[in-house]
């Protein structure tokens, strides 16, 4: 869980940072202090690469705080695919599931049982499991923990 409240606060701090650039060069452009053509789509750009980081990081976790405080997890049972170049996710079904790198053991074509958020899919729990086929039961089902 440190690492999801780490995570969520790194993505607010970069959207913050973000914003702050997009509203100086945009200021510069109302005083016309801006000496270089490529400087006036700075504003514009700035406020792109935001609107992507909010639409693919932060809303998702903004979105499931709730989830981690009141522990409503789904659950995905599967064979992993793909594990990211930085280890932090790792792929099961075309899905992406985020964890902490540090704690990533898996290998690829592994069957795991992973207990995740269900916006974010952030990786709360994960099973290793021995047999070779995933039980089609268990696929994304909801369950809460209390």
């Amino acid at each position: 869980m440190r690492y999801f409240i780490a995570n969520l606060a790194v993505h607010l701090i970069i959207l913050a940072a973000l914003t702050v650039f997009a509203c100086i060069f945009a200021s510069r452009n109302r005083k016309r202090k801006t000496k270089h053509v490529i400087s006036y789509f700075f504003p514009i750009l700035f406020a792109l690469v935001a609107i992507i980081d909010i639409v693919l990081y932060t809303a998702p976790r903004l979105l499931d705080i709730n989830s981690m405080i009141n522990s409503n997890y789904y659950y995905t049972t599967g064979t992993v695919e793909k594990i990211g170049f930085l280890k932090n996710y790792f792929i099961i079904d075309g899905n992406y599931y985020y964890l902490n790198p540090l704690h990533n053991n898996l290998n690829e074509s592994d069957l795991v049982r992973v207990k995740h958020t269900p916006f974010s899919s952030f990786t709360v729990e994960m099973t290793k499991l021995s047999g070779t086929e995933p039980e089609p039961e268990n696929n994304s089902s909801e369950e809460t923990e209390n």
